[in-house]
């Protein structure tokens, strides 16, 4: 699999989750209402079950983002130190 592919399937991923997020929202509406019929208890479980799998994908890809990072050579950029104030050089 290409780079390519494989940053359009991540996106596609990244934007189901998104979309998965914002149906779990809306399914708040119902306990908001005061609808209190069984499906959407089965409604709210399901949306729950999803965000906890969204999470655990999320954590691993900052994870892995962060190990990339650690394991990269280049250090970024330096800073260099600040010139003690009382050696100045007038």
């Amino acid at each position: 699999m290409t780079p390519e592919q494989d940053s359009s399937k991540e996106k596609k991923s990244k934007l189901i989750e998104d979309i998965f997020t914002l149906l779990c929202i809306i399914s708040l509406w119902p306990v908001v209402l005061g609808w209190t019929e069984a499906i959407y208890q089965y409604l709210l479980y399901i949306a729950l079950a999803g965000l906890v799998y969204i999470f655990i994908r999320r954590i691993r890809r900052f994870h892995s983002a962060r190990d990339a990072m650690s394991e990269s050579t280049d250090e970024g950029p330096k800073i260099e130190a600040v010139p003690d104030p009382g050696n100045r050089d007038n």
